[in-house]
């Protein structure tokens, strides 16, 4: 009997074998597309057509962000406005498509619709909204990346805004405001901006990963990012096709310090940057006229000592302090930066911003997040003296505030993979710091604005 049991399972086995090897081979019926509510894109993968591009390696985008603010208090005055922005891109992968090895190219444009708060609501410096500009079509992005040295090393040349790599703060990603993108102090000492949305600037850019640790970043720019002349430098650039090259450089540098970022890492990640950026161009003294009087008396020639330079040193850190277990990213971090600058050639000589934000808050909101943040642009001492002397020579005016500071309140509520719902509230103090009245007699009231975003991807 037990032979014969035995002889019976070795058949039962052999005829198995077979059996199975066949249901492997069979073809398995082809996956469900995705609902509306939960592909990628709002307009789906184009019955296949999307996915053959991307293996090819052409890469097409359309993101449409749209937004309604209201000031329910203080700045300029009460009212709501809307505004919005249009992102159209391509990317190569110029391997797939050429053989050229570890080479991609990148371009897109902005078209920018409606008016922000900022200018007709609130009166401040830091922009309420980090897409508010002047309407217009006009090129952004335009570059070259090559990798080299299996990756270490990678060069990208084009055109590009600094703040596409540069003084960037991964935690502060998600806050509006336009001081949690692109540094408040840059913005308003640098000529014209600097190479920063919605004009971006000639540039070269080398990174350097030394280690997993370890990464170093330069970037050479066009200082002054549109033509010359007077006028708003949106409009003096209408296409984004001025390509100044023939003007002083910004340069930047950067050192990385990344722990723990590995998915296998049992602690929690952070990144450390410590930077600088260098502009070669002349800066007007703050206080003083070329023959050493100050500039605010009537016997001054008005025309401001020069300073052959500007620059600034700045320190960045993102740090996740809680994950919930399991979870690659779930959790919250809190982030930090500082930036320092000259007070005699910069109307503002510091910048700090400091925040949090968690990641799925509630169970089941996996890709929501919450974040609370302030950004400080303090005023420099000598453009402050000067608002003083102003106001003892002529007998009117107000002196400039010693800083304007946002308060910001902001969720991102992820309705699909294609649609994003962002309210948003912001508590400014010292709009403006008090510069657009200094000639008059009425500083501007602290303002409190809330808003709603709605981010569609195509």
């Amino acid at each position: 009997m037990p032979r014969t049991l035995s002889l019976l399972a070795i058949a039962a086995v052999a005829l198995a074998l077979p059996l199975a090897a066949a249901a492997q081979t069979e073809p398995q019926p082809p996956e469900a597309a995705p609902g509306f509510w939960e592909q990628d894109t709002l307009t789906g993968n184009w019955d296949g057509l999307r996915t053959q591009l991307v293996n090819a390696g052409v890469t097409f985008g359309l993101q449409e962000q749209s937004e309604v603010w209201g000031n329910l208090a203080g700045g300029l005055r009460r009212g709501a406005t809307y505004n919005g922005l249009t992102t159209p891109s391509v990317m190569l992968d110029l391997n797939k498509l050429l053989g050229w090895d570890g080479a991609t190219f990148f371009v897109n444009a902005f078209q920018i619709h409606g008016h922000g708060p900022s200018g007709s609501l609130v009166g401040n410096l830091q922009l309420v909204s980090n897409i508010e500009a002047t309407p217009g079509t006009k090129l952004y992005d335009l570059w070259l990346e090559q990798k080299l040295l299996n990756g270490r090393l990678n060069i990208r040349i084009g055109q590009e805004g600094a703040n596409d790599e540069m003084m960037l703060v991964d935690d502060a990603a998600v806050f509006l405001n336009s001081s949690f993108g692109f540094p408040a102090l840059p913005a308003s000492d640098l000529p014209d901006g600097g190479p920063n949305y919605p004009i971006a600037a000639p540039f070269v850019r080398l990174k350097y990963t030394a280690s997993d640790a370890i990464t170093v970043v330069a970037a050479a720019f066009t200082g002054d990012p549109a033509p010359s002349g007077l006028g708003d430098p949106q409009r003096r650039d209408a296409g984004g096709t001025a390509f100044r090259l023939n003007d002083h450089a910004l340069l930047f540098a950067e050192l990385w310090y990344s722990r723990n970022k590995g998915s296998d890492s049992a602690g929690l990640p952070a990144t450390y940057k410590l930077g600088a950026w260098f502009d070669s161009a002349s800066f007007a003294d703050q206080l003083y006229d070329n023959q050493g009087m100050l500039l605010a008396s009537p016997a001054s020639n008005g025309i401001a000592l020069p300073h052959q330079h500007d620059f600034a040193i700045y320190g960045i850190v993102d740090q996740m302090v809680w994950r919930r277990a399991g979870t690659p990213d779930q959790g919250i971090a809190l982030f930090l930066q500082i930036m320092g600058a000259p007070g005699d050639r910069n109307l503002s000589n510091l910048f700090i911003e400091a925040g949090l934000n968690w990641k799925a808050p509630f169970a089941g909101r996996d890709s929501d997040v919450f974040g609370l943040a302030v950004s400080y642009q303090g005023i420099g001492a000598a453009a402050r003296q000067y608002s003083k002397n102003l106001l003892s020579f002529t007998g009117s005016g107000t002196p400039y505030a010693g800083n304007e500071t946002v308060l910001e309140a902001t969720y991102q509520y992820q309705v699909a993979p294609w649609l994003v719902l962002q309210p948003d509230a912001q508590y400014v103090v010292n709009p403006g710091a008090d510069i657009a009245s200094s000639l008059s007699t009425r500083p501007l009231k602290n303002a409190f604005i809330i808003g709603l975003r709605a981010t569609i991807t195509f």
